[in-house]
């Protein structure tokens, strides 16, 4: 099955081994459907505590107490692709190719950002150009999260990426 980032461990919370997460998921992101994550090397725990703080959730693990807990800081835990549903990740829009709606593809995604008021996307066109656009309202038109293509508005791209 495939896996996404929740997120990387930055620092314990509490004494009974407890730890903070900072995710890269949106706030409506239904956390209590996660029962298990998997560390970076595929070892599997069973959640035992799950809640939202700021910028991020903590997270209690069965079997990982505080020594266990420390260890793991600056590390990533993973979960299963299915609990993200429909959802766009920064993961899959890197090395996505990106078209207008006429479907010609003119750019690849190199990088995003976020800078909390809005995603920022570095693009890289076929020509070697550089752009970058914020997403914001009516940017993208469309994901295909099967073919790796992000279609975009070119009138609203227009009007806000650094092009102009």
């Amino acid at each position: 099955m495939e896996r996404v980032c929740l997120g990387k461990i930055v620092k314990l919370h509490g004494y009974l081994g407890q730890m903070k997460v900072r995710t890269s998921f949106d706030d409506d992101f239904d956390i209590s459907k996660i029962d298990r994550v998997f560390s970076d090397n595929c070892e599997e725990f069973t959640v035992n505590k799950i809640f939202k703080v700021d910028s991020g959730i903590v997270i209690g693990l069965n079997n990982v107490d505080l020594t266990i807990a420390k260890s793991m800081i600056n590390k990533n835990l993973y979960i299963d692709r299915i609990l993200v549903e429909n959802k766009i990740l920064i993961e899959d829009l890197k090395g996505s190719s990106v078209s207008f709606n006429n479907g010609e593809i003119f750019a690849k995604i190199e990088d995003v950002q976020d800078y909390g008021a809005a995603e920022v996307f570095y693009l890289k066109t076929l020509e070697g150009k550089e752009l970058l656009f914020p997403n914001v309202k009516g940017v993208i038109n469309n994901f295909d999260y099967q073919k790796k293509l992000l279609v975009l508005n070119k009138e609203k791209f227009d009007e806000v990426s650094n092009e102009n």
